[in-house]
């Protein structure tokens, strides 16, 4: 039926939109109205008649082609607004991986930097602590008393207990999460802002992802991160958290995309009829 043809081909004539979503647009339009006019062919009708009913029973011509430029329109500024939100989304997700890389690094570096300086201080040879080694040791924890609790030496030839632990937990130069050593065999031990003398007071809990040991020839450094640096202790220890929040984070955010675009399209579907 040729009537109905030109009428869609008219309808979509100035719409501006997807090629493909207006060619199905245009299908099904026909088919329907097609259907509608086959319906009264039966009952008598003419084709001509038929096909000028079905038209006229579908709809206004002049609101469909407001409502098919609305839906468009609005489904291509809806387009641009989710492009924009997944860049934002992906810049952001991108600063948050960055800076937790960053933190996780500079945690590593300080590790490194506090046992290497200890174990330097110390020295390879004495079995004492010199007086000015001490207030070297407490400035270098001065350095870093954002972060820490306490900072103990252990001399593994005061005490055979000691060397009996080093061959349990294997530890190396590098510093390691471990079994806390008790305070009470510190050779020396400092806390914010002084040097502990009641080393029995102060009691370390089971394995800690917060306690730090690293050990060179007869000597173990010990220390102790603070309550508040914990996230940063979790995250070191574990790259699988940071990876998994920032994958819930984008399915989250694709989750939230989906659900709109669909919300859009089904309104402007029935903004349409």
């Amino acid at each position: 039926m040729k009537q109905i043809e030109e009428y869609v081909n008219t309808v979509y004539r100035n719409v501006d939109g997807d090629k493909n979503e207006i060619d199905e647009l245009k299908e099904e339009m026909q088919s329907h109205l097609l259907e509608a006019a086959y319906e009264l062919k039966e009952k008598g009708i003419s084709e001509e008649e038929a096909s000028r009913m079905a038209i006229e029973n579908f709809g206004d011509k002049k609101h469909m082609i407001k409502g098919l430029s609305e839906f468009f329109s609005i489904q291509k500024r809806f387009a641009r607004y989710i492009l924009l939100f997944s860049l934002v989304s992906l810049v952001l997700g991108a600063i948050i991986f960055v800076n937790t890389y960053l933190e996780i690094y500079n945690f590593k570096e300080e590790r490194s930097i506090i046992m290497n300086d200890v174990l330097t201080i110390v020295g390879d040879d004495d079995d004492v602590i010199s007086d000015s080694k001490k207030e070297d040791i407490q400035a270098l924890f001065d350095e870093h008393k954002d972060h820490l609790n306490y900072l103990a030496i252990f001399n593994t030839e005061e005490n055979a207990q000691l060397k009996d632990w080093l061959k349990e937990f294997n530890l190396t130069q590098k510093p390691s999460n471990t079994y806390p050593i008790e305070y009470q065999y510190a050779t020396f031990m400092v806390e914010d802002p002084y040097e502990i003398f009641n080393k029995e007071g102060n009691v370390s809990e089971d394995y800690d992802l917060g306690t730090v040991a690293s050990t060179k020839d007869n000597w173990i450094v010990q220390y102790e991160y603070k309550d508040t640096y914990q996230n940063v202790i979790e995250a070191n220890n574990s790259w699988a958290l940071g990876a998994y929040s920032l994958h819930e984070y984008f399915s989250a955010t694709d989750f939230v995309l989906c659900s709109v675009w669909g919300s859009n399209y089904c309104l402007g579907i029935l903004k349409i009829s």
